[in-house]
């Protein structure tokens, strides 16, 4: 039974080695900042370039997607949580005051 434990033991100082091996990635200097931004920016490109490109071959073939593309244009500014509530409380204001005039005009 020890034999099995030996192993185990080994097994799981071998796992543990292996994580501390894992050494983080930190810029020091600005030539490496700079590098950094620089892939960074050649991968957005990459990324416009792959949402045009789809959003091309859509156009070209309407029978792919129909009307609606994948990457639609500008979504605009997205609300703030409290605006979002603001906007759910005039709706419903608005339709329960249609009811209410239903319910009234229904009476005479």
């Amino acid at each position: 039974m020890s034999a099995y434990f030996n192993i185990a033991k080994k097994l799981a100082s071998g796992v543990g080695q292996a994580i501390n091996k894992v050494k983080t990635k930190v810029n020091k200097t600005k030539l490496d900042k700079a590098n950094s931004k620089l892939n960074i920016a050649i991968q957005k490109n990459k990324a416009s370039k792959a949402k045009l490109g789809q959003t091309i071959f859509e156009m070209e073939n309407p029978k792919f997607k129909g009307k609606d593309f994948t990457f639609k244009g500008n979504k605009g500014r997205s609300l703030k949580q409290s605006d979002k509530k603001k906007k759910i409380i005039s709706d419903n204001n608005k339709v329960i005051g249609r009811m209410f005039k239903k319910v009234i005009e229904g009476d005479k």
